[in-house]
């Protein structure tokens, strides 16, 4: 074989083997405490090794955990502060809509008391509104079309004008 080729090979065997162990780092992960440990970036031929609560770069194949079991591991192991959290916001959630729910249908809650306040029909005073009937546009002792005279008022000048008491 040419040294040249076996040369290619080789530098291609050693980049093939870079490009398949570059994506074998360490994701973040929780602990066995719950502590929250960030992700480590393997060197070169190195891969991410261990379980979901601990992990470390190694060369052994055997204790190799995959990106795909590290994924899994995140969404399957929840810590304890996690699980707490989760369940005391439903429970805060549970509890705020049955207060709720109570202070609407107890009658001595004040919800429940305005409540029933505003669906009362209005007991004050009331005051009676009549209608009349429309007065007519014209007289009817009038025509329609000839206009009774207008009344003006006389004209005052600045000289006639009567004085004011």
């Amino acid at each position: 074989m040419d040294p040249a080729r076996t040369a290619d090979l080789l530098l291609a065997a050693v980049f093939l083997i870079g490009a398949v162990s570059a994506d074998n780092d360490c994701l973040w992960y929780t602990d066995t405490q719950g502590n929250w440990r960030s992700g480590i970036d393997c060197s070169f031929l190195h891969s991410c090794c261990g379980n979901c609560s601990y992990r470390y770069c190694c060369l052994n194949p055997m204790e190799l955990i995959t990106e795909k079991q590290q994924k899994y591991c995140m969404h399957m192991n929840l810590s304890p502060t996690t699980v707490a959290g989760i369940a005391s916001a439903i429970l805060l959630f549970i509890v705020i809509v049955g207060i709720l729910v109570c202070c609407f249908l107890c009658s001595c809650c004040y919800l429940y008391r305005r409540r029933q306040q505003l669906r009362q029909p209005f007991t004050g005073p009331r005051e009676l509104i009549h209608s009349y009937p429309m007065q007519p546009v014209y007289p009817p002792s009038m025509p329609p079309g000839s206009y009774a005279a207008y009344p003006t008022a006389p004209a005052y000048s600045a000289a006639t004008a009567p004085p004011y008491t």
